[in-house]
């Protein structure tokens, strides 16, 4: 269990032309306050975003960006 409340990590996914990066930072907080940024795309997934943090914190700062970009075959449109 990370027990410090002040951190930064990236992740980034690539796959069947879809890429995914995900960066979060913390920082100490009496709360526990979560802000989610993402595309409208994939809003759908705030929630569950939300909940999956929460599983792991207690209280502090967090802000997730998430960054979405589809470069397959059906998203291409004239």
């Amino acid at each position: 269990m990370i027990k410090s409340m002040t951190g930064f990590g990236r992740g980034e996914k690539r796959d069947n032309g879809k890429e995914f990066i995900v960066e979060i930072k913390a920082v100490n907080h009496r709360y526990c306050d979560i802000y989610v940024k993402m595309p409208r795309q994939i809003s759908f997934l705030e929630d569950r975003v939300r909940e999956v943090v929460s599983r792991s914190i207690s209280r502090g700062k967090v802000d997730v960006f998430i960054t979405y970009e589809n470069y397959g075959e059906n998203s291409k449109k004239l």
